[in-house]
């Protein structure tokens, strides 16, 4: 993730939802029946959560409650992933993982965990996770705390990962938070943790005019793709790592707020499928 820190900028106020009275059925869900949290502590539980994990990270995922979305869950391939994972040689990596939500989902629909590893830069999301879930003691996954654009330089926690090879990697939120170049060098990085035949899954904010947009630190910006720009970036990355890839994807309004100070008309969902070819 790439928000600014500094929790004393004025435009922290501009991500800072306000409280919640109630949240989605699939969270909820998962909260009761996975993490065994009374219903009637739901919601309180959550905006203990959102408070704590905000005031270490002030990232507008977090301000929003846009960690309470499964977005895995609702991916077109959901049950193909399943599947996928069920095999005792199957690996799963959530790239950008936050508080570890779709990992912990794919627990609770019958995936062993230790099959599933969490990746973030920021070691506190994963701690925040083991509050969130109340799990410390029973979840048998893998978390790393490392750079995706750093790759192999940072040593076996990723190297590991290349050698072992990942047959699935769930990859929301994160491209959008970059230039273009930034997107491809990562990307490189991760092509390499895919088995051939696996794939990378997940959505983002995209635009119906791809191009540079103001991101969240002042002076910086993010590229946002259409499904064309994002599939001439993957055959890009293709070229520069002798591997091939194949991109579905399509651009549609679910979860789509233009009046949201990170959102405007343009924007758009892009949820991919990203297969590795060879």
């Amino acid at each position: 993730m790439a928000a600014n820190k500094d929790t004393s900028l004025p435009e922290r106020n501009k991500w800072y939802q306000d409280d919640l009275t109630e949240v989605n059925e699939p969270i909820r869900n998962l909260l009761e029946n996975y993490s065994k949290v009374p219903s009637d502590e739901v919601v309180k539980h959550v905006n203990k959560i959102r408070e704590l994990g905000f005031a270490t990270n002030p990232y507008p995922c977090i301000g929003l409650y846009r960690f309470l979305n499964l977005t895995l869950l609702t991916h077109p391939l959901y049950t193909t992933i399943l599947k996928r994972l069920q095999s005792p040689d199957a690996t799963y990596l959530d790239l950008g993982c936050c508080f570890g939500q779709d990992l912990r989902q794919l627990v609770q629909d019958g995936i062993p965990s230790q099959r599933l590893i969490g990746l973030d830069i920021e070691e506190s999301l994963i701690e925040r996770g083991y509050d969130f879930f109340l799990n410390r003691g029973s979840l048998q996954s893998r978390f790393v705390v490392r750079n995706v654009f750093e790759g192999a330089k940072q040593g076996a926690a990723w190297t590991d990962m290349e050698e072992c090879g990942m047959d699935v990697i769930h990859c929301s939120a994160f491209f959008h938070l970059f230039p273009l170049e930034e997107q491809i060098l990562s990307a490189k990085n991760i092509a390499k943790l895919v088995k051939k035949g696996g794939f990378i899954v997940g959505r983002q904010m995209g635009s119906v005019k791809p191009g540079d947009v103001a991101a969240i630190k002042e002076g910086s910006s993010s590229y946002r793709h259409n499904v064309e720009t994002f599939d001439a970036m993957w055959k890009r990355v293709g070229e520069e790592t002798q591997t091939r890839w194949k991109v579905e994807g399509t651009l549609d309004m679910i979860g789509v707020n233009p009046e949201s100070p990170v959102e405007d008309a343009n924007s758009r969902r892009l949820l991919f499928t990203v297969t590795k070819v060879e």
